[in-house]
């Protein structure tokens, strides 16, 4: 890959191979004063009565598309709440919300102009992806999204997995965690790493931070136009019992590719190659691809019931029809919760 003036090339590096990066939200100016006081206003809100006006009015939709926008409840898993545009964010939230949303919509197009100038590509081929996502918009939904989660930690025994093993499908994710919990997948041992914890996060870091860890991660959709040079990462969120924190609250703003045509040979470098006939894309809307990757997974934020449902399904028709993944291998789809910490032997399907 190409260094990039001005950035730290091994840590570009290391997020193309591994498909996460761990931050240091100290690093960037406004984020953790930013991030602290949307998790203050996100616990207030989800500390309210189940029939408050707050929640019933942003009631998520039924059904698979409950995780897309508004408020929604699994028992004994978590609660989300997941805004698109500021008309439907509670009141309470709107301003933290808009802040956290427009400073890491600046930082994640940077990112990704840093990411096509390490392959080769002009750096501003993400911008008609990208720039409509960048600030919070009022009214008209793009398909980026922000999530505020509040997982339920068990209060004794052994761990639980409350998100199970799943790759993001948009273009980059940015996790912010106020106590351990989120995981990723090492490419090379398979073991899981809790990259929240303190072995991979100094304590006098996270001070700096304001408490909080900041993971950034690969999506599905980037990892497609940059043909597998940067690898989506896999991860999970497993919640063991905690005397200082009853629950995990975590933030995912989540950078997904705006509608607009797109035209894949834009994306062909000496370092990414050629694209090959059937992925080729010659003005077509980037929503294609982006419903094409998603009809490939299981959603990882709806109900038990449903998530069942949605992986019997694709299990099937990975059967029936010989299916492969990106990493070339045929899909295996195991049931939740999945493997115990430690190594992973299970096939990606899960979505986020």
């Amino acid at each position: 890959m190409e260094e990039v003036e001005g950035t730290d090339a091994h840590a570009l590096s290391f997020l193309a191979s591994e498909g996460y990066l761990p931050l240091l939200l100290a690093d960037h100016k406004g984020m953790p004063e930013a991030y602290s006081n949307l998790f203050n206003s996100s616990r207030q809100f989800f500390d309210l009565p189940e029939d408050s006006l707050h929640k019933t009015t942003f009631q998520a939709a039924s059904g698979s598309a409950a995780s897309e926008e508004g408020y929604s409840d699994l028992p004994g898993e978590k609660s989300i709440l997941t805004v698109k545009t500021m008309s439907r964010c509670p009141d309470l939230l709107q301003q933290q919300v808009e802040n956290a949303w427009n400073m890491t919509g600046a930082f994640l197009r940077d990112i990704a102009c840093q990411i096509a100038s390490t392959l080769g590509l002009q750096p501003d081929v993400f911008d008609p992806f990208v720039e409509p996502c960048c600030v919070l918009p009022r009214e008209k939904r793009t398909p980026t999204l922000l999530r505020m989660f509040r997982y339920v930690r068990p209060q004794e025994g052994e761990a639980t997995i409350n998100a199970e093993r799943h790759k993001d499908i948009g273009l980059l994710s940015l996790v912010i965690g106020h106590s351990p919990g989120l995981e990723v997948l090492d490419t090379t041992t398979r073991l899981w790493k809790a990259i929240e914890s303190e072995e991979f996060v100094p304590e006098d870091a996270k001070v700096r931070s304001g408490g909080l860890t900041a993971t950034l991660l690969v999506g599905e959709t980037m990892s497609l136009l940059t043909r597998g040079q940067y690898k989506a990462g896999v991860h999970r969120v497993l919640c063991a019992p905690d005397r200082e924190h009853a629950s995990r609250f975590s933030i995912v703003y989540t950078l997904r590719p705006a509608v607009a045509p797109l035209y894949t040979k834009l994306f062909e470098s000496e370092i990414v190659g050629r694209f090959a006939p059937e992925e080729q894309m010659d003005g077509q809307s980037s929503k294609e691809l982006f419903e094409r990757i998603r009809s490939t997974h299981w959603n990882v934020n709806v109900v038990k019931n449903l998530r069942e449902e949605q992986q019997k399904r694709l299990r099937a028709k990975a059967r029936a029809t010989g299916t492969h993944d990106t990493n070339g291998q045929v899909e295996e789809y195991a049931p939740p919760p999945g493997p115990p910490p430690g190594r992973d032997r299970s096939d990606v399907i899960g979505m986020g």
